[in-house]
């Protein structure tokens, strides 16, 4: 099958892939080894950690389920905002990346739990970018909870871990140990195993009929920068840092997760690519030999699909 052949020269020790439609899933395939300290391969039953997919996947939906204004500063709308430096800006502000925080923060190396969204919350806003932050879905994560009185839904996916049979990411210097079935995302892992920007996990189909539900037309820009990226919510609009590979469609959308994960809609051809991996493990390194792969993945896909 041509979607084997492509996962099995894939640069990352393991990687599955989910072509798809609304209703149908094309093509998929699970390949490579989830632990090389072990050798166990990956399977279709494997929890792969989804990074930043998460900010897509379970904080936008469940902050849109809320029904807020999003033109409103969010110290209007909830309490332990209000008088914060974030506190002024908006659904929408955080949403599409445009607020002003900066990307991250490493709040991890002094900062536990709660205290972590204070210090999101008390961050300065700078000029509107749009810079890509985990910190605004930090605190739009905290924002649900809070006002919903309950924990982030994962809608079928797993927030936080432990889960297994997972997929292996970094041999972690801040932890000292292989992070297996656990969030990579150090931030994640201080806010007690997920945030609003990273902690979700989910097996291949789980995280296929995630995003066969997020899927849609082209959501309405609402940010640019100067070096032409541009934001929905949530989402990277095309050229999206080139995430859609180099025969992205111009109405193309789509996230990308820091431990090697895409997800990509074409919504005038009416299909979606999904990659997940571990591209970290057992160490981060050069991201290149990954993106060119992923490009060569998402031609082969279009001439299958046209």
């Amino acid at each position: 099958m041509w979607l084997d052949d492509l996962a099995a020269r894939a640069p990352v020790p393991a990687v599955a892939i989910a072509v798809f439609d609304r209703t149908t899933v094309r093509a998929s395939t699970v390949h490579g080894t989830a632990d090389l300290t072990t050798g166990r391969p990956a399977g279709r039953d494997c929890w792969w950690d989804l990074a930043s997919l998460t900010k897509v996947l379970v904080t936008l939906p469940a902050v849109l389920a809320l029904g807020l204004p999003r033109d409103r500063p969010i110290g209007e709308l909830w309490p332990r905002a209000a008088g914060r430096a974030a506190g002024t800006a908006t659904l929408d502000d955080l949403l599409a990346h445009r607020s002003g925080l900066p990307a991250t923060a490493r709040f991890h190396e002094t900062l536990r739990g709660p205290a972590i969204v204070d210090a999101a919350l008390d961050t300065a806003r700078g000029e509107p970018g749009p810079v890509y932050s985990d910190l605004g879905y930090i605190i739009l994560g905290a924002l649900v909870e809070d006002l919903t009185r309950r924990p982030l839904d994962g809608g079928g996916l797993r927030l936080g871990g432990p889960v297994a049979p997972a997929v292996a990411t970094e041999d972690c210097p801040w932890r000292g140990r292989l992070i297996s079935g656990e969030v990579h995302d150090e931030n994640a892992s201080a806010l007690g195993g997920y945030g609003g920007h990273a902690g979700a996990f989910g097996t291949l189909d789980l995280v296929t009929a995630a995003a066969q539900r997020a899927m849609g037309p082209t959501p309405p820009c609402l940010a640019e920068n100067a070096a032409g990226e541009r934001f929905a919510a949530g989402w990277w609009l095309h050229p999206a840092r080139g995430i859609g590979g180099r025969v992205a469609g111009t109405d193309g959308y789509g996230a990308s997760g820091f431990v090697g994960n895409r997800l990509w809609f074409e919504p005038s051809r009416g299909y979606g690519l999904l990659v997940l991996s571990n591209r970290v493990h057992p160490r981060r390194g050069d991201r290149a030999p990954f993106s060119a792969w992923c490009d060569e993945l998402s031609a082969a896909v279009a001439v299958e699909n046209a």
